[in-house]
């Protein structure tokens, strides 16, 4: 539990932080973020950030076996970056 949550917390923090600004900026940005919201409902619910969550950490566990390191988690930031084009 303690890995999902420090994955959980970290990737949290890098889409809620600075360079989340840029990324929500861009419509690629601004469409994956509203891609979250399935109720359609203008907000972006727990349920449905977690939901978001559990998919990314499920791409993160390339080998299936429920367990993500830090330089995993890591590396899916450093992807986000490289996608949006912003700086960490």
């Amino acid at each position: 539990m303690k890995r999902i949550t420090f994955a959980t917390a970290l990737l949290a923090a890098t889409l809620a932080g600075g360079p989340s600004f840029a990324l929500a900026q861009s419509d690629k940005g601004m469409s994956n973020i509203m891609a979250m919201d399935k109720d359609k409902d203008g907000m972006i619910s727990r349920t449905e950030f977690m939901d978001m969550m559990g998919r990314e950490f499920d791409k993160m566990d390339k080998d299936k076996k429920g367990r993500i390191s830090a330089a995993d988690v890591q590396k899916s930031i450093d992807a986000i970056f490289k996608t949006y084009g912003a700086n960490p």
